[in-house]
């Protein structure tokens, strides 16, 4: 696979199938909000993707870990945190969600944030130049 966008589309479904089940795990077996859920389980995704899209998605002849995409990746995660947790929040303050309606926020959020990653990591942090 030699195109960055098929890479990052199969390490995303990974990603947001982790994202996924370590929410719904926390908002239903450990009794969190949705949003804090969303919130913790997004942190140590990310984390670990960081490493994934520095190796494999966005991989060149330089790759390695280097603290200025590292710090660059935290700020692409930041942006893409608040705007998920943003549209999550907004969605829990005004219905509480059973078990269909937070995977169907928890999908809302998703939708906003990958979209802001992708665009930030493909053309910010992990650019060539």
């Amino acid at each position: 696979m030699s195109k960055p966008a098929v890479r990052y589309g199969l390490a995303s479904i990974l990603a947001l199938v982790m994202d996924f089940i370590l929410t719904m795990t926390l908002r239903f077996g450990g009794g969190l909000s949705l949003t804090l859920s969303a919130a913790l389980a997004f942190i140590v995704t990310g984390v670990v993707f960081y490493f994934i899209h520095e190796f494999w998605t966005f991989r060149h002849e330089t790759s390695a870990v280097s603290t200025k995409r590292l710090v660059k990746n935290l700020t692409s995660l930041g942006t893409s945190f608040s705007a998920r947790i943003g549209v999550i929040g907004l969605l829990e303050w005004l219905h509480t969600p059973g078990v269909l309606s937070a995977s169907a926020y928890f999908v809302a959020g998703a939708g906003v944030s990958f979209t802001l990653n992708y665009l930030i990591n493909k053309y910010w942090v992990f650019s060539k130049s």
